[in-house]
């Protein structure tokens, strides 16, 4: 019925409420006079009652945090899937521009590397691909070129250079 276990802590409060109800009463009827004027099982009944509230408060949670739970488990399988994929897609695309980074070049891997997250990412203008790709890799080789002095892989570029 329940998958979480907040029932369980339900369930022990409701049951150690009503034990505590009963112990009061019979301290009720064991004393016969009392300078309280609530009487002596006026604070162990507050916190009996307390106690039974928590627990029932706990057990209505727990059923509405399992159906919470199963309806957004029927929803977010195939969201899962999904992300899933697409991490490992992602992950795919950087293990190849890794690999091949050295051999062909910044200059021409960079832009087939952003277009691809762009397609994994559900993008699907190919103008807008193209552009995006094209602009941030020059964005970035200025960057990394000429502000920071690295030295970037440019591959294949190298022998149309003659270098």
């Amino acid at each position: 019925m329940f998958k979480r276990n907040d029932y369980i802590v339900g369930i022990a409060s409701i049951l150690l409420g009503i034990f505590i109800l009963l112990q009061s009463a019979e301290l009720i009827a064991r004393v016969k006079m009392s300078i309280d004027p609530a009487g002596p099982a006026a604070l162990p009944n507050l916190m009996a009652y307390i106690m039974i509230a928590i627990g029932i408060i706990h057990l209505v949670g727990a059923w509405h945090a399992n159906r919470v739970i199963e309806e957004k488990q029927s929803k977010s399988v195939k969201e899962f899937v999904e992300q899933y994929k697409a991490v490992v897609y992602v992950t795919l695309v950087s293990i190849i521009y890794a690999v091949f980074l050295e051999s062909i070049g910044y200059l021409i891997l960079t832009p087939l590397l952003i277009g691809s997250l762009l397609w994994i990412v559900k993008m699907r203008n190919f103008g807008k691909i193209s552009q995006v790709s094209i602009f941030m890799t020059i964005i970035l080789f200025t960057i990394f070129k000429f502000g920071l002095k690295v030295k970037l892989p440019l591959g294949i570029i190298n022998y149309f250079l003659g270098y």
